[in-house]
């Protein structure tokens, strides 16, 4: 039993490191795309809202493009694939929504690529598999119908990237911002996650989010906050320095 834990939190950790592509704050009025190429079915927006992204499309020469999940407007899905869950733990989990693969996952797998369906939605079909890359975990093959977001393609001229944020963190953080009055470049700055000199913690906490520890340092004199890829030194609660 031991093992099998530990190869289950194995995979869920892989999953998760291929998971964070970021989201979008979409902050004019802009059509969304069917196609990568700006083709096919638009849809306008006009409401500025941060979206989960799924994909980046970078051509040569052009614009730069994100597909995003438009949770405003949804498509109805029937489809099948493979779940780790078994019926007991649909059960438990209610309206929870669940991870099902079109394939069975092995190494070689995009593990991004996920149908995120609501448990109560799914049926099983009794069909069990095993992954020779994953022998200790069953996949049960299920099918299911409900409606999914659509999936749309924002030119990045649009609005704000945050590789580093999802789309709630993103949401809160430019509705805080927006109620602070800050000045226009200062906001811009904020969305951006950037950090400069003159910036107080209020500003720097709305950029970066809470830091991973903070300590005093120089005989006290100094407060350092520490983020993963950076360090910004207070004084008198004053950005001073970025590291």
């Amino acid at each position: 039993m031991k093992a099998l834990i530990i190869i289950v939190a194995t995979f869920l950790a892989v999953i998760d490191c291929f998971a964070g592509n970021g989201s979008f704050l979409i902050l004019k009025s802009t059509y969304l795309f069917q196609n990568q190429d700006q083709t096919g079915r638009k849809i306008l927006t006009r409401d500025r809202q941060a979206y989960q992204v799924l994909d980046m499309y970078a051509p040569k020469s052009g614009t730069i493009a994100f597909k995003i999940e438009f949770t405003k407007k949804t498509r109805a899905v029937n489809g099948s694939g493979f779940i780790l869950e078994t019926e007991a733990e649909l059960k438990e989990l209610g309206l929870s929504e669940v991870k099902v693969y079109a394939e069975k996952p092995n190494r070689k797998s995009d593990l991004t690529t996920f149908q995120l369906v609501p448990s109560n939605q799914l049926s099983f079909t009794g069909r069990q598999e095993e992954s020779p890359d994953f022998p200790k975990l069953t996949w049960k093959a299920v099918n299911y119908k409900t409606q999914v977001p659509m999936q749309v393609w924002v030119p990045e001229w649009a609005g704000i990237y945050r590789p580093d944020k999802d789309a709630g963190w993103l949401n809160n953080t430019y509705l805080a911002a927006v109620s602070k009055q800050f000045k226009k470049d200062v906001l811009d700055k904020v969305l951006n996650g950037q950090v400069e000199t003159g910036f107080t913690k209020e500003q720097v906490r709305l950029a970066l989010g809470n830091p991973e520890k903070e300590q005093l340092i120089e005989n006290n004199t100094k407060l350092e906050w520490i983020y993963y890829s950076r360090k910004v030194i207070f004084i008198n609660n004053i950005v001073s320095r970025v590291l």
